[in-house]
């Protein structure tokens, strides 16, 4: 079976909703802590922020494999 044009953009799509990246204060909401305990993460190097312009940014996916062992 080959593969379409439109099979290739809409698995893309898929991919690039999966990949979610927030500032420290929406990583504290979606882990259910506060903002002090994501930057202490940081800090002990448990999470890795990257900055962007001048924001800092977080991988909500990456946090939850490396932090909590959740697989994908």
């Amino acid at each position: 079976m080959a593969v379409t044009n439109d099979d290739i953009m809409n698995e893309l799509r898929a991919v690039k909703h999966q990949h979610i990246w927030k500032q420290a204060n929406n990583v504290a909401k979606h882990f259910d802590v506060s903002v002090s305990t994501v930057k202490s993460w940081k800090r002990r190097g448990l999470i890795t922020g990257y900055k962007h312009d001048k924001i800092v940014i977080y991988d909500v996916l990456v946090i939850e494999r490396d932090l909590f062992q959740i697989e994908n």
